[in-house]
């Protein structure tokens, strides 16, 4: 909203005031503060009566808008309110002492006030600068925090021992990804420590891109919102502080390969241009910077804006955990924009080859059997707003077709549907029979996926085959499934086509080029034996959307 927007309905707020006096100053200040016009505009409308607020008053309390709202996150919303405890600012235009009240609003929160047009503070508190960002572009016009005034590094929490083994003094990038219990995070758009331990495992990796890939698909595939009480998870140690104090349960803490990156906290007006707007927040950095106010943070698990020194609270392992500024504002949104396409709800088809081969064993295990139960683990390694759809394919499986859909696309967080699932994997080692008619099935299910197509989800087919096209009746021919695909790529309706191909039959390169003509990137992740397959799998679906 541009402020010439707040101006006049500024205005016809208060030509409202004055035909209605029997509204009480309190619902007079909502409705202007709703519109972004701040608490202070209801002395004006008093100005507007003759000059003696004869509305404020009719209230019994002229002053009510000399009290200045802050939002914060309920994390940080408990220190600020302790550090303004009793403490008044300086006088407003109108000689009103102003008082601070802290309100508890997630940044998602306040966000969605801001693009309503409807703030309902004149600060915000928040640790995470991606935020302030977003709220700069809803609102159209630039809510900049200030200097940081408290800080907390971005460290690994969990049990001391299995702390250990990930390193002494800092854990080792290579030994924290392949951490077991698996390493968790929060999700790094929401949460400022996840995003800053992310984007420093990205950057210690350098230029291996597979290696990158595959952690940072393990890293969104296993995110979730709480500390955990028995594997390491990337939080901040303020936060680790919050749940120890709640917990009989102590964890520790260790700080990350390279340096612990700093979250910083900080304030925005989120009233520009406005004189008291400005004044109260000089007055509550002046607070929040004092011995009272640095007292307060360090009580709730905060250090210095420098992050030097952990506080007397702080976990086990702080006082070893050594800073960093960590990277660039600019490179973690790359890292987050990155993380919120990993993260859209999943549509996968997964296509069983079931044709006579896959019974094939090695070491006493049917390829058809390590497939199934690969693929059964693979519903743990998919975040619950997937949804599956299971086909197998060989020859004439399902009278003359080729192929045939099992379970239709389900979420996996109906129990149900999860439950049906399953029952269909456990029974693909009873259905092997036939040839491998591949290209006839690439063609029907690709065909459906993109008919099933959502917007704002992925759809990938994932292809499960131990061999190549091999289809006695005929069917489409090499040449004719690449022409089909070509005519039916939909920009808006993309597809992606991975495949899992078990031991040395595979023609990969054909199946790549195959893919790459949809628009996926064509990835091929081949398993020589059955015992392979569960951890190829697990990568496939870790990069389903690298594809």
């Amino acid at each position: 909203m541009t402020e010439a927007d707040y101006t006049s309905r500024s205005a016809r707020r208060r030509e409202s005031a004055r035909s209605n006096s029997g509204k009480t100053v309190a619902a007079v200040v909502v409705a202007l503060l709703a519109i972004g016009g701040g608490a202070w505009a209801c002395n004006k409308a008093g100005d507007d009566n003759g000059g003696n607020g004869e509305n404020a008053a009719a209230s019994g309390d002229k002053c009510a808008g000399a009290q200045i709202t802050i939002t914060a996150n309920p994390t940080l919303s408990g220190p600020l309110t302790k550090a303004l405890e009793g403490y008044k600012g300086g006088q407003d235009e109108q000689g009103c002492e102003r008082t601070y009240a802290v309100q508890a609003a997630t940044d998602s929160e306040t966000l969605q006030q801001i693009k309503s047009g409807s703030p309902s503070a004149q600060i915000w508190v928040s640790d995470n600068p991606g935020s302030f960002d977003e709220a700069s572009e809803a609102a159209g016009t630039k809510i900049t925090p200030g200097t940081a005034f408290a800080s907390s590094p971005a460290i690994i929490s969990g049990p001391s021992a299995q702390l250990k083994k990930l390193g002494t003094d800092e854990a080792a990038w290579t030994k924290i990804l392949s951490a077991n219990p698996p390493l968790t995070v929060a999700n790094i758009t929401r949460d400022r420590a996840s995003a800053l331990a992310v984007t420093a495992a990205s950057q210690a990796l350098g230029t291996d891109n597979q290696k990158a890939r595959e952690a940072f698909g393990q890293l969104a595939l296993t995110a979730r919102d709480s500390i955990p009480s028995n594997a390491p998870y990337v939080t901040s140690e303020a936060a680790l502080a919050a749940r120890n104090a709640k917990s009989s349960t102590k964890l520790a803490e260790i700080g990350l390969e390279g340096g612990s990156p700093l979250v910083k906290v900080s304030a925005a007006k989120m009233i520009a241009d406005d004189p008291q707007t400005d004044a109260a927040y000089e007055e509550l950095m002046t607070r929040l910077t004092s011995a009272e106010g640095q007292k307060a943070f360090a009580g709730a698990g905060y250090r210095s804006a420098d992050g030097s020194k952990p506080p007397s609270n702080a976990p086990q392992g702080a006082d070893s955990v050594r800073t960093t500024s960590g990277a660039s504002d600019q490179t973690v949104s790359q890292v987050v924009a990155s993380w919120a396409e990993a993260t859209k709800p999943l549509r996968l088809t997964t296509v069983v080859d079931v044709s006579g081969s896959m019974r094939e064993k090695t070491r006493g295990v049917s390829r058809i059997e390590a497939v199934s139960k690969a693929t059964k683990h693979g519903l743990s390694l998919v975040p619950a707003s997937t949804s599956i759809a299971v086909w197998e394919f060989s020859t004439e499986l399902d009278g003359k077709k080729d192929y045939e859909e099992r379970i239709p696309m389900s979420p996996i967080s109906d129990p149900a549907k999860l439950k049906r699932i399953q029952a269909s994997i456990d029974t693909l080692p009873q259905r092997v029979k036939g040839d491998t008619a591949l290209y006839d099935t690439i063609w029907a299910t690709y065909q459906a996926a993109q008919k099933d197509y959502k917007d704002g989800q992925i759809s990938t087919v994932l292809l499960v085959t131990d061999g190549r096209n091999d289809d006695p009746k005929g069917g489409l021919s090499l040449s004719e499934l690449k022409k089909k695909l070509r005519d039916a790529v939909d920009p808006k309706r993309p597809v992606d086509i991975s495949t899992l191909a078990i031991g040395e039959d595979v023609n990969t390169k054909e199946l790549s080029d195959i893919a790459k003509i949809t628009g996926s990137g064509g990835t091929v992740y081949t398993a020589k034996t059955p015992q392979d397959v569960s951890a190829v799998l697990a990568a496939s679906l870790q990069n389903r959307s690298s594809n």
